[in-house]
């Protein structure tokens, strides 16, 4: 709590100038203007300075043209009052002390840009109509997440659009007021009260086996839902064959730290694709679109198969959820939905991304603290993935680069050639550009880092020495000889068509 006896000492005991200070400080707090939140998370070093946020502003940040909210446009307000640094002046005092009334406070940009977003998204709902409405129960895992259940819940009745819906929420040993906060809600909730905390994994699984639902909905604690979600997503389910997933569509919210501002209202979700990477991160999985601010192109605004959705907010039946063995519990918080999501896809199950199912992603978590932790954690979990699913993503991920399905990677078929460029090899170059592949000519011999875009090396020269190569450990090694090489994964003698010959013997030896 500020005292008189702090206006004092910064005022320099001018008792006029800390009176003044102290009653302002009052009125800014009750006017609202103020944000201390924005004014925190957009000027980190106030924060660790200890200092009260208004206190700071009163003597340091109105000289040094620091916003107080997002909604008082500093700028503006010197420039319609010139007075005020002529005089060295406080903005928010002069501003409460002359009723500036004539001087219209702005709404908020970010607010008026996450309310057209809303809106806009309105004008797609398909606000589907149901003869009877299967039962959904919603998961949600959290662990002293009282501010971002308050934010889940806030008129969640209304924002569904749907009314067969149960919540079973998994308290994870929290130690704030999340239990007595959901217990106080008007909500058909059930709570699942842990006195450890369960991976993401065990706690839905454990909550899927009491689940009474036709349906599951995977939610995280730091959702912010928008109207017609739930609607949209069961809609969405209902309307096609074979669905053994719907997600939604994602967007990042107002971040009022400078770091992370520029991804605001961008996207966070509109379907997860892969790309290779060198160990230990075999296989690196990516949002599609990821931090577009696009939110309504055309590429993100069309329901559409997708290889994975996030577990973020999925709708799965509960008869296939089980079929499946749920989530796999050997991952501790990470890859345990995109191994799911491979299960169904390996099953011949549909993965629906749609659009019009959209919500804000704090992103914020259930997660351990601890960064040396999470890294071991981390590591783990990819080698586990790339234990059960590597030869699996290898194979599809190959069919997917030769025929140009852009179903798995948004990437081309990488080609490198390590020879001089010889009659032989301009043919060879131009007929495998001519198939739509990257292809890449390296002339010098001692060039052995070739990336880790490199799907396939081809080389006519076996002084190249491809035992020192870095590269993937998947890049598949061609030598162009009639000898065979035991370095080499393919041989093939120089030919005509060479091109069609090797994209043959890739296909027979591996898909």
């Amino acid at each position: 709590m500020v005292t008189f006896k702090d206006f004092l000492i910064k005022s320099k005991f001018n008792v006029n100038k800390a009176k003044i200070y102290q009653e302002s400080y009052d009125k800014i707090m009750k006017s609202g203007l103020f944000d201390k939140n924005y004014y925190l998370k957009a000027y980190p070093h106030v924060e660790k300075s200890g200092m009260d946020p208004l206190f700071h502003y009163l003597f340091y940040g109105a000289s040094e043209h620091k916003n107080p909210s997002p909604s008082f446009d500093l700028k503006r307000y010197l420039q319609e009052y010139p007075e005020i640094e002529k005089n060295n002046l406080n903005p928010l005092i002069h501003y409460i002390d002359n009723n500036n009334d004539g001087f219209i406070v702005d709404n908020s940009p970010f607010v008026l840009k996450k309310k057209k977003i809303i809106d806009t998204n309105k004008l797609y709902l398909s606000n589907y109509e149901f003869d009877s409405e299967p039962l959904v129960s919603i998961i949600v895992l959290t662990r002293n997440g009282i501010n971002h259940l308050k934010l889940l819940f806030e008129d969640f009745d209304e924002k569904t659009n749907y009314s067969n819906y149960e919540i079973i929420v998994v308290d994870n040993a929290s130690t704030d007021e999340s239990v007595s906060f959901l217990k106080s809600l008007d909500l058909p909730i059930t709570i699942i009260e842990n006195s450890e905390n369960v991976s993401f994994s065990k706690g839905n699984n454990d909550a899927a086996k009491i689940a009474n639902g036709e349906y599951l909905l995977l939610l995280n604690n730091d959702i912010e839902p928008t109207y017609g979600w739930l609607n949209e997503m069961v809609g969405c389910m209902l309307n096609n064959e074979n669905v053994g997933s719907v997600g939604a569509k994602l967007i990042f919210p107002y971040y009022e730290d400078m770091e992370s501002q520029a991804q605001s209202y961008t996207i966070q979700h509109a379907g997860v694709k892969f790309r290779e990477e060198r160990t230990p991160y075999i296989y690196g999985p990516y949002h599609e679109n990821m931090y577009s601010t696009l939110v309504f192109s055309s590429d993100v605004n069309h329901q559409k198969e997708v290889l994975s959705n996030t577990a973020a907010c999925i709708l799965i039946p509960k008869d296939i959820y089980f079929e499946l063995d749920g989530l796999d519990e050997n991952y501790i918080y990470g890859y345990e939905d995109i191994d799911f999501a491979f299960k169904l896809y390996k099953n011949k199950y549909k993965s629906i991304y749609n659009p019009f199912a959209l919500l804000f992603h704090h992103e914020s978590s259930t997660r351990y603290e601890n960064q040396a932790e999470k890294n071991r954690l981390n590591y783990e979990n990819i080698m586990h993935f790339y234990s059960k699913w590597g030869d699996f993503i290898f194979k599809e991920i190959l069919i997917d680069k030769i025929n140009q399905n852009h179903f798995i990677t948004d990437k081309k078929l990488d080609i490198s050639i390590v020879s001089k460029n010889d009659e032989f090899i301009t043919k060879l170059v131009k007929d495998l550009n001519n198939k739509g592949f990257n292809v890449k000519l390296i002339p010098n011999l001692n060039n052995l880092d070739i990336g880790q875009n490199c799907d396939i090396l081809i080389s006519n020269d076996k002084d190249y020495d491809v035992d020192k190569l870095i590269s993937r450990l998947n890049t598949i090694k061609v030598l162009i000889s009639d000898d065979n090489d035991a370095r080499y994964d393919i041989c093939l003698e120089k030919s005509e068509n060479y091109a069609d010959k090797l994209m043959d013997v890739i296909e027979d030896r591996y898909l």
